[in-house]
């Protein structure tokens, strides 16, 4: 069965298991290695002092021969196969050796200067570990002409032993310690991760009704999700207020409209029914309007969509192309200066909403130029749509937001674009305002957060 590696649990399991099995390996290694050159330099040391010892019992026999005045102190250089010997070499003559060589001989690769040294060689049973040195022999019955050499060795399987032993209660140690650290891991995972069962418990009160926030009091970490995910909470909540309000305002627009309309018919009978008529299709004209204008907000800005980034360059290309077909006739030119790594933090299908909106608008007005241009400074984005028509009086400015208004019947329109695009606006924290344009007509100013802002 495959592990499902997206649980933050059995990762955190995992990567445990993986730092304790590395780490407790590691150590092992560097615990053991240096176990083993603490006890070759103990058996080492005490080499020394059975190498000293031998010089000093050394003396010479009545075949001029050197001899062992008496047996070593240590009995194991007695004992055939323990693994410890000693060797006497003098020029010319055969080595004198411990009872424990035998027929055997050590080379005494390391007995030739005056200086002891020592090293890994052969021995009569595999490696041994030789220390020697050469000296004129110290014992009682001195007269020997020639230095000898003395040769003092351990077979290396005494001290392999002794490290094999070490190495094996290292082992049974290191996998308790590995097995509690795993434990301890373990704990650290379960309990590390309580906050994060909490909460999808709180989540889940909230899903239910019994909640209407998500607690705050969660550890450090977490504290930016907590607030980001009330912040959502919030913002849906405000669309759902939103949605309240504007049906209440659509039914409180149609309910005058319609009382009028039925008493204007009750009065149709037996009269000349052609003002009565006008009546009747400018009060539909107005629910119509009113219609119109929330259902474009239900389609175009029912929700704030998170999460998402919209690039003003590919949007205002797309609208500025289908402008320039919509007033082929008007031969109007489009100038585009907005760079391509411009971004805001909006839905594009709302962001066209807005930007198709504002450009109409400079179209339908412009003379000659529409000018849409973008920057971007303390992580807003600020967008441009400018024309070189007649402008808006300043004190005319607020009425064009307002839900079916038109300066001026002789244009297309309903009087909707500005007010979709001013609510649109406010649902992503921003704003719409209109100004004089520099050099003659209208720039209307479009501001919302970058994308790239913290």
């Amino acid at each position: 069965m495959n592990a499902d590696f997206r649980s933050l649990r059995l990762r955190f399991l995992f990567a445990s298991l993986l730092w304790v099995s590395v780490a407790t390996v590691m150590a092992g290694g560097f615990i053991s290695s240096l176990y083993r050159w603490h006890t070759t330099e103990q058996y080492r040391a005490d080499l020394t002092g059975h190498l000293k010892e031998l010089a000093i019992l050394t003396g010479v026999g009545a075949n001029g021969r050197p001899v062992l005045l008496r047996p070593m102190s240590d009995p194991r250089f007695r004992e055939p196969g323990s693994g410890f010997y000693w060797q006497i070499d003098k020029a010319g003559e055969s080595p004198v050796t411990s009872p424990t060589l035998g027929s055997a001989v050590l080379q005494g690769k390391y007995s030739t200067r005056v200086e002891p040294q020592s090293g890994w060689n052969k021995g009569p049973v595999g490696e041994v570990l030789e220390l020697g040195v050469t000296r004129a022999a110290q014992g009682p019955g001195q007269g020997i002409g020639a230095p000898l050499r003395y040769t003092i060795a351990i077979d290396r399987r005494l001290i392999e032993a002794t490290i094999d032993h070490f190495n094996r209660d290292l082992a049974l140690s290191l996998s308790v310690f590995a097995l509690l650290m795993v434990i301890g891991a373990t704990l650290q995972v379960v309990y590390g991760l309580r906050p994060v069962r909490r909460i999808g418990d709180d989540i889940d009160l909230l899903r239910r009704g019994k909640l209407a926030r998500l607690p705050t009091d969660v550890p450090s970490e977490f504290a930016p999700l907590v607030v980001r995910l009330n912040a959502l909470l919030d913002a849906q909540s405000a669309v759902v207020q939103r949605a309240r309000v504007s049906a209440g305002n659509l039914a409180h627009g149609l309910r005058t409209p319609l009382a009028l309309i039925g008493g204007e018919v009750d009065q149709l009978e037996g009269k000349d029914s052609s003002a009565s008529a006008d009546f009747i299709l400018a009060q539909c004209d107005r629910m119509r309007r009113l219609i119109d204008y929330h259902m474009a907000r239900a389609s175009a800005a029912g929700t704030r969509v998170t999460g998402c980034v919209a690039n003003v360059s590919a949007l205002v290309t797309q609208i500025v192309d289908v402008m320039q077909r919509l007033h082929v006739d008007r031969d109007l030119i489009y100038r585009v200066d907005v760079a391509g790594d411009v971004e805001v933090n909006c839905d594009a299908g709302d962001l066209a909403e807005m930007l198709s909106n504002l450009i109409d608008n400079a179209g339908k007005w412009a003379l000659r130029t529409v000018t849409i241009s973008a920057t971007i400074a303390d992580g807003l984005v600020t967008i441009c749509v400018v024309d070189d028509g007649p402008g808006i009086a300043p004190e005319k400015r607020a009425a064009v937001f307002d839900v079916g208004t038109r300066l001026d019947e002789t244009k297309d329109g309903r009087g909707l674009g500005l007010a979709i695009s001013r609510d649109l606006a406010a649902l992503y924290g921003g704003i719409i305002d209109l100004s004089d344009a520099p050099g003659g007509g209208l720039s209307a100013t479009l501001i919302l957060e970058s994308s790239e802002a913290a």
